[in-house]
């Protein structure tokens, strides 16, 4: 049972990419827009809609609701926005180098959609530390030989994890999404420290939350709404009675905060047992000695 303690991504940290934020024109505050119209602010990275004519003068930043609403990101910051259903989206790959100034030991992807994953670490004296390559082709349905000759390898893994690095301050973090065919996407890319808190086990359970409306009327027929989900998962873990109060400091530091929670490795590469998001409230019985099991309930972001 571990977690990755996220690093807020600002301007200084997000120091290249191969995506234009050029999403819309720039808002121009000597501009009148029509309804309907788009405009990005480039300080809050952010798109905005005008919801009336005649709409000139009114900063989106600052405004209640009356004359802009805020869309999303800006694609090239959808990445880092907090929201999972809304993907970065460019042609053959999307590139990010990222100086963190802190030390980087865990690096997560969510609603992929892409060939592969790579993270190269460059030291601050220009030599690479770290290389990896992480192919998402998802080959599961492949076990026998008939499946070997009759699947097709269209669909790809939505999660990706990297917890073998050491990108140290000053070093340069460099993330290549995709093969360069196609169009590659990324729900979020969540980069921090990785923390254990203690061993999984079998108790732990993953699951889904659907935010779809389905309605039927007097006659049988539906109305589905897709709408976002979230992964929620339940972890047990289990953590010597003595480390009660680190792990207490830990959990206290990130409860308003989401963070990428993981059963551990092989449990996410096998069972998928990993989300980003929070948890809501947790136990930890004591002992004078020996071993307690807490249960921790993480509701997944969307």
């Amino acid at each position: 049972m571990k977690i990755i303690a996220p690093i807020a991504i600002t301007d200084a940290i997000l120091v290249a990419s191969n995506i234009a934020e050029d999403d819309h024109a720039e808002w121009d505050s000597g501009t009148a827009y029509g309804a309907g119209d788009s405009v990005i602010v480039l300080a809050t990275h952010k798109v905005y809609e005008s919801v009336q004519a005649a709409n000139s003068a009114h900063d989106p930043t600052t405004d209640d609701g009356t004359w802009w609403f805020e869309v999303s990101a800006t694609n090239l910051w959808k990445a880092f926005d907090r929201r999972l259903a809304d993907q970065v989206e460019n042609s053959g790959t999307i590139t990010y180098r990222l100086d963190a100034g802190e030390l980087v030991t865990g690096i997560a992807f969510f609603n992929l959609d892409a060939a592969s994953v790579r993270i190269q670490v460059t030291s601050n004296a220009a030599v690479e530390t770290y290389d990896k390559t992480v192919e998402l082709v998802d080959d599961s349905d492949i076990v026998d030989w008939f499946s070997f000759f009759t699947t097709a390898l269209d669909n790809y893994v939505q999660e990706a994890l990297f917890v073998d690095l050491a990108a140290y301050p000053e070093y340069t973090i460099d993330i290549t999404i995709g093969d360069g065919t196609g169009t590659a996407k990324v729900g979020q890319i969540v980069i921090g420290k990785v923390l254990k808190l203690g061993d999984a086990l079998e108790g732990t359970t993953i699951g889904l939350t659907s935010y779809s409306t389905k309605e039927v009327d007097d006659f049988g027929s539906w109305t589905i709404v897709p709408r976002a989900k979230s992964d929620p998962v339940n972890f047990d873990f289990a953590m010597p009675a003595s480390g009660a109060g680190r792990v207490k400091r830990i959990l206290n530091s990130l409860r308003d905060t989401p963070a990428v929670y993981f059963a551990g490795e092989s449990l996410v590469s096998t069972h998928g047992a990993m989300t980003y998001g929070f948890f809501q409230d947790y136990e930890i019985p004591l002992k004078k000695a020996g071993v307690s099991i807490v249960q921790l309930e993480i509701e997944g972001l969307t």
